[in-house]
């Protein structure tokens, strides 16, 4: 009765099981069981160890130069947004100084003004029927 239970059991190996595990593309399907079993088995050796160091210290690496451009480049924008904001003070400083000047000018044009009002009213005001030199001056038909 073993024997047939063997036979029966190597027929089906041999008609359902090895044939999935020797399918693949490029490898069968056992290499790749292979691989897995020995990669669960040998965690501790020093080739797994070393090649486990190397792969942190390659994704520390690429982080730490990830890191590094993201640096370079926040420098680069916070340079570039001091520039604009030196330029912005220096234009807002312009215009302080120019709305002052027109502040003086026009402080300077109004006391004018009030001159002028001044003469004129002073000149209204006389009676004795006298023209000015100045204004007799500037007649072009005297």
């Amino acid at each position: 009765m073993m024997s047939a239970a063997f036979t029966v059991v190597a027929a089906l190996f041999r008609k359902w099981v090895l044939p999935i595990l020797v399918f693949g593309i490029t490898l069968p399907v056992w290499v790749f069981i292979a691989a897995g079993i020995w990669l669960w088995v040998d965690k501790g050796s020093a080739v797994r160890l070393a090649v486990d160091k190397a792969v942190t210290q390659l994704v520390a690496g690429a982080q730490m130069e990830a890191l590094q451009a993201e640096l370079t480049e926040q420098r680069r924008l916070r340079a570039w947004s001091d520039g604009k904001a030196e330029e912005a003070s220096k234009i807002a400083a312009d215009e302080r100084a120019a709305r002052v000047t027109l502040e003086t000018a026009l402080t300077q044009t109004e006391a004018e003004k009030k001159e002028a009002e001044d003469d004129l009213a002073a000149l209204q005001a006389r009676d004795d029927g006298l023209v000015d030199q100045q204004l007799l001056d500037s007649l072009h038909n005297r």
